[in-house]
């Protein structure tokens, strides 16, 4: 409190002075912060599920795949077995030709799987670019949210050198 002395000469006058209340802090930031991440932890357990969803119809591919080749092999070995027994003159003809109609049928089916496996392939594929544009998200917003902070620290020092120097 000042007092001063009234400019008629009469009596003292007091007044108050004005002394800067301390703001509160600006919170604002630290709420972005925590909406941001939250966020990235929706995000990373979708990456998250992304990554178990490709892992998984990656397996099924490779399992899938196994089970054509081995169908594809086991038709080659029937009917080289069966040609080979033709030529030899061990199997008559009425076999040979059920041996044909079993390779043929054969060849069918590794055909089928080899259709299936072509359709999975492409399935597993687009898991894949689902996962990596989740992986990429995710570390955009790591990237940010790590800006956010540093900014958040920058603002807090400078508001804290401000406070010190009045």
């Amino acid at each position: 409190m000042i007092v001063r002395r009234a400019p008629d000469g009469r009596g003292m006058r007091r007044e108050v002075v004005d002394v800067a209340e301390r703001r509160p802090p600006d919170r604002r930031l630290d709420r972005l912060l925590q909406v941001r991440k939250q966020r990235l932890g929706r995000l990373e357990r979708e990456r998250n599920e992304a990554r178990a969803h490709w892992r998984r119809q990656r397996a099924e591919f490779r399992v899938l795949k196994q089970r054509w080749r081995q169908h594809f092999l086991q038709a080659q070995e029937q009917w080289m077995a069966a040609r080979t027994a033709f030529l030899e003159m061990s199997i008559t003809n009425g076999e040979f030709r059920r041996a044909k109609a079993v390779y043929e049928r054969m060849k069918k089916e590794a055909s089928q799987l080899r259709v299936d496996c072509r359709q999975l392939l492409h399935q597993c594929r687009q898991s894949g670019v689902v996962f990596f544009d989740a992986r990429r998200e995710v570390m955009q917003a790591n990237r940010q949210q790590e800006k956010l902070g540093m900014l958040r620290d920058e603002l807090r020092a400078a508001e804290d050198a401000a406070n010190a120097e009045a």
